[in-house]
């Protein structure tokens, strides 16, 4: 149970695990930092109109006055200077950066830094907008197809022509596919953004209107344009599990870290496995509560998993220590830590273990997990030969 209390909520903005801060939006145009671990809630700014948590962690809010406030690593800082206007849809890039859409006149597209001038572009805007996870590309919706954009003006700006007109948009974790929904036709199209065309698709019964793809790339949830269900993909094979009853919102349906799909279900969130659609778990009443789905775990339990791995077993406790998913060991370092940051960019937990003796290599590996069955669910997610290792054991 996490210490500490929020005033009411009207949305999340984001969690960043590695400065343990969700940031959160009241109903009054607050945007309040809440410190995990001590349960420390502050203030950071007033009067917002756009919030956004970039890929490193970094918060933006720009207020009605179109002035930008932004906290990285726990420091605040107040931009010197405003943007042109006050964005309809805020993003968060790389390097502490961030990418605004404004329709003020015209559609306009505005990048800018804490220590540059804002840059303004003009956008040819009339549908929707997806971005890339570290904000490189951003994917714009027209009548006749989709246009991929460098924010930052380092490509020209490449048209990708559809036989339907697009209706929602979601990029893979990694960034190289684009999947887009048609208005009228069922199913999806699937563009590479690295070739700039349409190489595949994804059989739907009928038209989507929203998508969203979990943080492995493993499964794609898709709004039907009618009624009030979710269809669930398993994307590396293109099938259609199945549907579920449940209503879309902008923090459910999801997929948890652990694999699970957490959906509403009436007043109550239910857990499932994707893959059948069993339901594993539910909590009644908590429909009506935001949600995170986050790999963030209190401290004591981080430090639990780091005795485990390291071969310290509580008294009672006869698990055998916490898992990893391992992917890759080599003798080269730098070959492994570079293995493990390209993990890290789509949106996996890998990290790097040195050799525990001489003879071993460098293990690229993701988790930990406390159990067997979750590491192994994450391993099956990638898609690629995986490993199950156990620190300690031969």
């Amino acid at each position: 149970m996490l210490r500490g209390r929020l005033p009411p909520v009207a949305s999340v903005v984001g969690l960043d695990p590695e400065s343990e801060m969700l940031f959160a939006a009241t109903a009054k145009g607050e945007v309040l930092g809440f410190d995990l671990e001590s349960g420390r809630v502050d203030t950071v700014a007033t009067g917002v109109e756009q919030a956004a948590l970039g890929p490193d962690g970094t918060l933006f809010t720009v207020d009605a006055k179109k002035h930008v406030v932004s906290v990285e690593r726990r420091v605040r800082f107040a931009w010197p200077q405003p943007l042109a206007a006050t964005p309809r849809q805020l993003f968060g890039a790389s390097d502490g950066r961030l990418i605004a859409i404004v329709t003020q006149d015209q559609p306009r597209l505005i990048t800018a830094a804490s220590d540059q001038p804002p840059a303004v572009r003009d956008l040819m805007l009339s549908g929707d907008v997806a971005i890339t996870r570290w904000g490189e590309v951003l994917a714009v919706a027209s009548d006749s197809g989709v246009t991929l954009v460098d924010p930052f003006a380092r490509r020209a700006p490449a048209f990708v022509r559809l036989a339907d007109h697009p209706r929602a948009l979601a990029f893979s974790p990694a960034g190289h596919r684009l999947y887009v929904a048609r208005r009228t036709s069922p199913g999806l199209a699937v563009v590479d953004r690295f070739e700039r065309k349409e190489i595949d698709g994804v059989a739907l019964p009928m038209p989507a209107a929203n998508l969203r793809v979990d943080g492995f790339g493993r499964w794609l949830l898709a709004r039907p344009a009618a009624g009030d269900s979710v269809w669930i993909v398993d994307l590396p094979i293109k099938r259609l599990v199945g549907a579920v009853a449940a209503g879309w919102s902008t923090d459910l349906p999801d997929v948890a870290p652990d694999g699970a799909l957490i959906v509403r279900s009436g007043a109550d969130i239910v857990a499932m496995q994707p893959d059948s659609l069993k339901q594993t778990g539910r909590v009644a009443g908590g429909a009506a509560d935001q949600w995170v789905l986050t790999t963030w775990l209190p401290r004591g339990s981080l430090r639990a998993l780091a005795d485990a791995a390291q071969g310290v077993t509580p008294a009672g406790d006869t698990t055998g220590g916490a898992l990893y998913v391992q992917v890759s060991v080599s003798q080269n370092q730098d070959w492994s830590t570079e293995m493990a940051q390209q993990l890290s960019r789509a949106g996996l937990a890998a990290r790097v273990l040195p050799p525990a003796h001489p003879d071993d290599g460098y293990r690229v590996v993701l988790g930990p997990y406390p159990t067997r069955e979750q590491a192994e669910a994450i391993g099956r997610k990638l898609g690629r030969p995986f490993w199950i290792y156990q620190p300690g054991q031969p």
